[in-house]
């Protein structure tokens, strides 16, 4: 997707007040993940509407983060002014900071967009201190297998799909890879397999959100890896 795609979807994102998929399920299992960051230097890769950064901001950490939607951006500025250092920037190609920056880099709902995960894998190893880990949450391959056709779940697939949301329809296109798939992008880039998850939502779910709840208890939605760069 383009960077005038995620501008589309600013608006509507920033109108949803509370997701069960975001707000009660990807956000605090990422954040928990991410560990004690308190003044640790962290980059929010592809942050959208800046609503991570805040987290971690809370706990403690130095933010920085960029995205490719201005819009996105400007939401996240009106939320946490200059507290903040947002830039501007592509996860699919060089970002625009120094070697061995960060002591942890989060990528959240963000890499499922990218077809090859060579560079931002990349960039992530040449961006984290020795020992820095970096938390990815993506699209899990089960999520995506009937939407892809459900006939190879081998396959690398482009989906185009559509998301109901209280203030409009979201249409969006996005890459399904197998599990081994991105096992083998993750070590071909040198980073360490820390931890695979597949966590549940946060309890309080059951009862805003049943019909959510239970698709997320009993399904795979998304799927957490914690990488880690050697010492």
């Amino acid at each position: 997707m383009t960077a005038t795609d995620f501008d589309k979807l600013a608006k509507i994102y920033d109108a949803e007040k509370i997701s069960p998929w975001n707000d009660l399920y990807e956000r605090p299992n990422s954040t928990e993940l991410m560990g004690d960051v308190n003044g640790l230097t962290v980059l929010d890769a592809g942050c959208g509407g800046g609503k991570h950064c805040a987290d971690l901001l809370a706990k403690g950490a130095k933010m920085h983060g960029f995205d490719l939607s201005e819009k996105m951006l400007a939401i996240a500025k009106d939320m946490l002014g200059d507290q903040i250092n947002f830039k501007t920037a592509n996860l699919a190609e060089k970002l625009p900071y120094q070697d061995a920056q960060f002591d942890r880099i989060l990528c959240a709902l963000a890499m499922h967009y990218v077809k090859d995960w060579t560079t931002p894998l990349s960039e992530f190893y040449r961006l984290l201190k020795p020992g820095g880990k970096v938390v990815i949450s993506t699209h899990h391959p089960f999520m995506d297998h009937a939407l892809a056709g459900g006939e190879d779940y081998f396959a690398h697939t482009l989906i185009e799909d559509s998301w109901k949301k209280p203030d409009g329809t979201l249409y969006v296109r996005y890459w399904r890879r197998p599990l081994t798939q991105m096992i083998e992008e993750i070590k071909n880039a040198g980073l360490e397999i820390d931890l695979i998850k597949e966590p549940m939502p946060l309890p309080e779910t059951q009862k805003q959100f049943p019909d959510a709840y239970q698709k997320l208890t009993t399904q795979p939605r998304f799927i957490f890896l914690v990488l880690k760069k050697p010492d």
